[in-house]
């Protein structure tokens, strides 16, 4: 019965946590550039299922021997394994600005903290502006990078950028977009505000990032799917409650009925 209640209760936490994560996308599907999460489960504990016929223990423990015979395999519940996320690229949203960019094809856009270089992070949301300076920001104010250094523009009506990430003023080209990508995507590391750090990789430019000025790449989340997904949570976990209450009566029973009868 003891079982019964740990495999109720695994279940109900990683249900909570389906809710959690389908809820953190739903939250920022309209972000541009955002990229859904995944809860990956496991088995909470598997055991070897053995038969109840043994033999005397000191027989055991002299031949080395039991008479335990495997019957099979059971486990206690589920439990997450991770929480990932799916970098399947976003539908492209025209905006006609020219200071928005969408990659149609890998990588990322690099930003760099102006207060700090060595915070360098990473984003699929292509939504800029320009700074007081004329350089290229992100929301959080971090410069959007070339592979020369930040990118700075001077006339923005002028601005144009190709496929390539080439940067071109009044036809004159000025500079070249960062934009990388990394041989295991599922290790980078999300920070917030769509932004991601890579510790312990190093980034490769992208020859052909498939670049579209006046876009942007809508999040790659299906509210339709993630809402179902939300309701079917909630039922399980509600089902891991009942189940509860139900061993609960069953342990009620055999401790204060069966156990007075003996």
């Amino acid at each position: 019965m003891i079982r019964g209640i740990y495999s109720a209760v695994s279940g109900m936490n990683l249900q909570m946590a389906v809710v959690d994560t389908a809820s953190g996308n739903l939250n920022n599907a309209n972000l541009p550039g955002y990229k859904k999460d995944w809860v990956e489960a496991k088995p909470f504990l598997e055991l070897v299922q053995l038969s109840s016929r043994q033999r005397d223990a000191l027989t055991d423990a002299l031949t080395g021997l039991s008479m335990h015979k495997p019957l099979g395999i059971t486990n206690q519940g589920a439990q997450i394994e991770r929480v990932f996320t799916d970098f399947a690229p976003g539908d492209p949203r025209e905006t006609g600005k020219k200071t928005d960019f969408a990659l149609q094809g890998p990588g990322f856009f690099t930003l760099v903290n102006p207060a700090n270089d060595d915070e360098v992070f990473y984003t699929r949301n292509g939504s800029f502006s320009l700074d007081q300076a004329g350089y290229l920001v992100n929301d959080n104010g971090f410069r959007v990078m070339g592979q020369n250094g930040p990118v700075q523009v001077t006339d923005v009506n002028s601005l144009m950028v190709d496929e390539y990430g080439n940067v071109m003023e009044n036809d004159d080209t000025t500079g070249v977009l960062n934009i990388v990508t990394f041989d295991n995507l599922l290790e980078l590391v999300g920070v917030g505000n769509n932004l991601y750090q890579a510790p312990e990789q190093e980034a490769r430019v992208v020859e052909n990032p498939g670049l579209r000025q006046g876009f942007l790449e809508a999040a790659n989340v299906d509210a339709v799917k993630e809402i179902t997904d939300i309701i079917a949570a909630t039922r399980a976990y509600e089902t891991g409650q009942r189940i509860i209450q139900a061993q609960d009566g069953f342990l009620d029973t055999a401790i204060n009925k069966v156990g007075v009868l003996r």
